[in-house]
């Protein structure tokens, strides 16, 4: 009879079990969801290996307390297990190892190998049950080792030299993690085998798969705080921590931000399978461009690199490179396709500042590189439009906080009533020194940086004074505009309803004046919202009809009472008899529509003639009226 010890199969099953409860308790592996199955169906297989492996050491230590048939089919199970794992746990590696391999003849011919080798080993366990050539029981019902006891281990090392040939030939193809898998794995499993055929009452079955089971689970989980699953890139957490240390040491650094920009529309026209290969082909190619390169997934679609900066000529041919490779069409087997990117950089030969600093430099230089649709360096002139940006940004938040933001009011004149009825409320905002600032600057950074809907209630608030003050009797209604982040929000008409309820004015004496280009983003939402504010009794303008997005069709499909012609219709009348004729053609077509028009842009007293000539509904310019504080209304709106 043998002493087997078992020592190491016991410390072997509790790592096994904290693998398990780790794993699928917490999730924490980078693996994906099938590799996850088969990673637990391995820790449990291993585990059952061990406890079977016990039970049949206790049995067998005890020859006469159970049958002999009993102990033939334990162990004949046992070897089941151990041929199961194997090839459980190969077949996992191979999986992993060729996930970014596509050309799947590699996998295939793997599982090949797999199921011969694992057919190999049941017919070896089923003639063991005739011939006794893994093992036997003597006449005294003792364990005995047939000549082919150590057979598995050939076979094992069959799998290990096979996985090495697909390691060594795919290497370009296999991710970061594997590579560690596949530098760890392999020494430890031959190093057990060695210390098995040394000391054979020592049994390491399931030691070996508990460590096999701790360098996948090590391998993986060491890149979830640090590197993103399905890229293989460095995590934005861990791009931040470079960055810190970078700047800590003031280093010489070239940073390359590219952000995908039709990544959406291959995901929808082919799959999100193909899109996620794109990403990793994308960072794969980025992390092996250079040496000494540093890639990271700093945002669902963006990619961030840092290089060592040599010389400028060097940095230039380096981004140019970039540039054309991903604007070149890419390849993954059957799929092809062409990938649109903007590409920020910043460049320095003594980085510092923050790492949030920086960070707000690259998104700033991306997104003016979105805008002129060429790569955008931060460099002093860049950095100087930052500057003003951020000054503008602060004093924005700062009269918010402070109500230094202005209410001006410009009249809009009743051409056949012969006075004015209405009035726009427009925004205005002066520097520390008084000097005005164009709300085409401040409005569009207003929206971007989401200080938009704290200026929008300013706005109605202000009109719900103007008229709760009964100074102006004559003003029929006022309008405001409302930008599309207002409009995105599903609940601005149950805003802008409590508003007028709680301040006491009537929804009819509020017009809400938009753009067409709410509607172009969802037509389905924007006629929703707009049936909704219609309903509580707010009239809506469509502004700005004549610019490039102007549509007959809406005014068909959605509740405008009022059309404002753009200033761009006007400004040549009445000389320019082309304009002429298009501002006749409208006002007679919207008649019929049933619906009024305001003119804007009435600067001069011919077009006012002109206008009256033909039966202009309303008119609004300089020539009428220029925007003034409430206070300055009054003459104005006097009957």
């Amino acid at each position: 009879m043998l002493d087997w010890t078992m020592v190491g199969e016991f410390y072997s099953f509790g790592i096994l079990l904290l693998l398990f409860f780790r794993y699928c308790l917490f999730e924490r592996c980078i693996a994906k969801s099938t590799r996850r199955a088969m990673f637990v169906r391995c820790l449990v297989l291993s585990m059952g290996l061990i406890v079977l492996n016990t039970v049949c050491v206790a049995l067998l230590n005890r020859p006469n307390l159970v049958p002999v048939w009993v102990n033939l089919a334990l162990n004949t199970l046992y070897f089941l297990s151990c041929i199961f794992c194997c090839s459980f746990f190969a077949f996992l590696l191979f999986d992993a190892m060729l996930e970014h391999v596509y050309d799947k003849h590699c996998l295939r011919r793997a599982v090949v190998v797999l199921i011969i080798l694992t057919s190999i080993s049941l017919l070896i366990l089923l003639l063991n049950l005739f011939t006794g050539i893994l093992f036997y029981f003597d006449e005294n019902g003792h364990y005995q080792r047939g000549p082919w006891n150590s057979i598995y281990y050939l076979l094992l090392m069959v799998e290990l030299a096979f996985l090495g040939i697909c390691y060594i030939r795919n290497r370009r193809s296999i991710s970061d993690q594997m590579v560690s898998v596949m530098r760890s794995i392999p020494p430890i499993v031959l190093l057990l085998c060695v210390l098995q055929f040394s000391f054979p009452n020592v049994l390491l079955n399931g030691t070996i798969c508990a460590l096999v089971s701790l360098a996948i689970f090590l391998s993986f989980h060491s890149h979830t705080e640090e590197h993103d699953d399905l890229t293989c890139a460095g995590s934005r957490k861990a791009f931040v921590a470079e960055l810190e240390l970078r700047s800590n040491s003031n280093q010489a650094v070239q940073i390359v931000q590219i952000c995908l920009l039709n990544l959406a529309d291959i995901n929808l026209h082919y799959s999100h399978k193909h899109g996620d290969a794109l990403l990793y082909e994308i960072s794969k190619y980025l992390r092996h461009c250079y040496p000494h390169v540093r890639v990271f997934r700093t945002g669902g679609t963006t990619f961030t690199i840092l290089l060592p900066l040599g010389s400028e000529s060097e940095a230039d041919s380096r981004l140019q490179e970039i540039e054309t490779r991903l604007q070149s069409p890419w390849t993954l087997g059957e799929f092809a396709c062409r990938l649109s990117c903007s590409i920020a950089e910043l460049r320095s030969q003594s980085l510092s500042g923050s790492a949030s600093e920086i960070i707000q430099h690259l998104e700033y230089a991306t997104t003016l590189a979105k805008k002129r649709q060429a790569p955008v360096r931060f460099d002093q002139e860049v950095d100087q439009q930052f500057r003003d940006r951020s000054s503008m940004i602060d004093l924005i938040r700062k009269a918010i906080e402070t109500h230094h933001f202005q209410v001006y009011y410009q009249p809009i004149y009743c051409c056949k009533k012969d006075l004015f009825c209405f009035a726009e409320a427009l925004l205005r905002l002066s520097d520390e020194t008084g000097r005005p600032i164009p709300p085409d600057v401040f409005i569009p950074l207003a929206e971007e940086s989401g200080l938009i809907r704290d200026l929008t209630w300013l706005v109605l608030e202000d009109i719900c004074r103007l008229f709760n003050s009964g100074k102006y009797p004559g003003l029929e209604a006022v309008s405001m505009n409302l930008s599309m982040q207002q409009f995105l929000d599903p609940n601005l008409p149950q805003q802008i309803a409590e508003i007028l309820t709680r301040e006491g004015v009537e929804p009819r004496k509020l017009k809400v004046e938009i753009t067409e280009r709410f509607i172009l983003h969802d037509e389905q939402y924007a006629k929703a919202q707009l049936d909704t504010l219609e309903s509580l009794g707010i009239q809506i303008y469509m502004d700005d009809f004549g610019t490039g997005y102007s549509n007959l069709y809406s005014l068909l499909q959605y509740p405008f009472d009022i059309v404002k012609l753009d200033r761009s219709l006007t400004a040549t009348l009445p000389e320019n008899r082309s304009a002429a004729i298009i501002i006749q053609t409208l006002l007679q077509l919207f008649r019929e529509l049933g619906k009024r028009v305001i003119v804007e842009g009435v600067e001069r007293a011919e077009q006012a003639a002109y206008l009256n000539s033909i039966y202009t509904d309303m008119a609004q310019g300089f020539y009428y009226a220029k925007p003034v504080p409430a206070e300055e209304l009054g003459p104005y709106f006097e009957r």
